[in-house]
């Protein structure tokens, strides 16, 4: 009864409305083991939404101020004061995370379902590059515009008979995208034009790239046809083009920066976007899904310019981008995971046989499988770690001032990430605390420090430290971080990782210790007063 609904459907089983329900609430399911999702940047998203909502009367309002901006990265803030102001900051924080998620995983399978129904059976390795670098770093912007895009653009292909409903849904979710994130929201417009321009192509006659056939057909095809097909198929993207030319001109602080394509990272990347706990595993994992993209046609997958246009086209714009665009890193390896992500689920297996066809996919279901367990066990580890971590709060007073510093993982020490990176974020959350963590690059983030210790002691990176095993011995360590601190204009001292420091400040009083991570009380050292009383 069940196959007999499947073939019915006209697709795959896990291609199915309940195959597609129960693959995204299997990727969802490790964040039931955390109160606070184990993503780098997900403490920093909450600790700005916590002096998002500080009140007149909250010793947060003294320390920060929060300016909405017209800009094309507010997503996850306005995702979190909607479900703040219902659940509170912390359930706010967690659900975020897990509906960005679930979006991102849900869209790319809709989006393989509507190109590739009977043809998916890479649809599990496209979902191993959901947890890859963007989600585990905590990208939440990028990965909601992201996750919205896909959804957009396979609920666009399925309304393609209904024009003008179809025109509707793009004219809306392309600047909602980009108000999320201008990045991912841009690969809304990138994959609509890919799938119109690919199924261009594919109407041509075998052969037709051929110089001898290419002349012939240039005199033979129908141009006007042609082109009104892409017109109606791409005008609605204009919604695109007029998003960033009001963002351009209504944004009241533009972000300054020099653009910097850093090629050593894209080629890193191309490694590193599996990083999660295991060498070996994530090693292998990568090689296995280079080598099914790469050689699939020999194995039976059919290439169609459809269906791998839109990969190859986000694949080239991760290649093409700068890496740090207007004070932000890492924008173009976020694309790598969408690009293998479609390249894998958008390889056609249907005339590859059944047996080879059900040998890709359940071998890709046991290495997601291997990797989800994998993923649910360090997310109770995290977990626990956090909890002896936060500890430390515990004995900070309420609208205390905490200078923090965060050793930083480096790969020369460990593949695996401690991802404690912002989680000093979280003084603002549990105890109303003014820490140097916050993110505020003007004219990107909203947050603004109003007490600035030092000149380089405001805001993020200024709580990164490293091991000095790290890059050569070149990067700051714990100890030449305090020597050039503000001690005496903050309460506390947070030390995350970094060990005892090499030479004790007279100042710092140990009030708790964690393994290597410590917390100090600043004590006010006061200058004798020599002079008579009563001369």
């Amino acid at each position: 009864m069940i196959r007999a609904l499947w073939d019915r459907a006209g697709t795959l089983p896990w291609l199915s409305g309940p195959g597609i329900v129960l693959l995204v609430l299997a990727i969802c399911l490790p964040f039931a083991l955390v109160e606070v999702p184990p993503l780098i940047d997900v403490p920093g998203h909450m600790g700005a939404a916590a002096i998002e909502a500080a009140g007149p009367n909250s010793p947060l309002e003294k320390y920060f101020s929060w300016k909405w901006v017209f800009t094309l990265n507010i997503g996850g803030g306005v995702l979190m004061k909607v479900l703040g102001a219902q659940f509170g900051i912390l359930a706010a924080g967690w659900w975020s995370t897990v509906l960005a998620t679930g979006l991102f995983a849900g869209g790319g399978l809709a989006t393989i379902r509507m190109l590739n129904p009977k043809g998916g059976h890479g649809a599990a390795w496209a979902l191993m590059f959901v947890f890859s670098f963007p989600l585990l770093t905590g990208f939440l912007n990028y990965i909601l515009a992201t996750g919205l895009s896909l959804s957009a653009f396979a609920a666009a292909v399925w309304l393609e008979k209904q024009p003008r409903n179809r025109a509707i849904l793009l004219i809306v979710a392309q600047p909602v995208a980009m108000l999320c994130h201008a990045i991912g929201g841009m690969l809304l417009a990138l994959l609509v034009a890919a799938n119109a321009f690919g199924r261009e192509i594919d109407r041509l006659p075998a052969g037709w790239w051929k110089p001898a056939n290419a002349r012939q057909l240039a005199k033979e095809l129908d141009w006007k046809a042609i082109a009104l097909r892409l017109w109606i198929l791409c005008w609605p993207l204009l919604a695109t083009v007029i998003t960033i030319v009001l963002w351009k001109y209504l944004s009241p602080e533009p972000v300054r920066s020099l653009n910097r394509w850093r090629w050593d990272q894209k080629a890193w990347y191309l490694v590193l976007t599996l990083r999660d706990q295991s060498l070996l595993l994530d090693g292998a994992t990568t090689f296995l899904c280079f080598v099914l993209i790469a050689f699939g046609w020999a194995f039976g997958a059919r290439w169609k310019w459809q269906l791998g246009l839109p990969g190859l086209l986000v694949f080239l714009l991760f290649i093409a981008i700068p890496s740090d665009i207007n004070g932000s890193a890492f924008v173009d390896v976020r694309l790598l995971p969408v690009a293998a992500m479609l390249a894998l689920g958008l390889q056609d297996w249907s005339q590859a046989g059944d047996k080879r066809a059900r040998i890709v996919a359940t071998a890709g279901m046991l290495l997601l499988a291997v990797r989800l367990v994998v993923t649910g066990a360090s997310f109770a580890d995290y977990a626990d770690d956090y909890r002896k971590q936060l500890a430390a709060l515990h004995h900070v007073e309420p609208g205390s001032r905490v200078l923090a510093f965060v050793e930083h993982s480096c790969l020369e020490e460990s593949w695996r990430n401690t991802r404690r990176d912002h989680l000093a974020s979280l003084s603002s959350l549990y105890r109303q605390a003014w820490v140097n963590d916050n993110w505020a690059v003007p004219g990107l983030h909203m947050v603004i420090p109003r007490f600035r210790p030092g000149r380089n002691f405001a805001a993020d990176p200024s709580e990164f430290v490293w091991s000095p095993r790290c890059a050569g011995r070149r990067m700051r360590t714990v100890d030449y971080a305090l020597s050039k601190a503000p001690i005496e204009r903050v309460d506390y001292v947070w030390l995350i990782d970094t060990g005892l420091p090499s030479n004790p400040d007279p100042r710092l009083q140990l009030v708790w210790q964690e393994g290597r991570s410590l917390l100090f009380q600043v004590r006010r050292l006061s200058i004798p007063n020599w002079k008579p009383q009563d001369f």
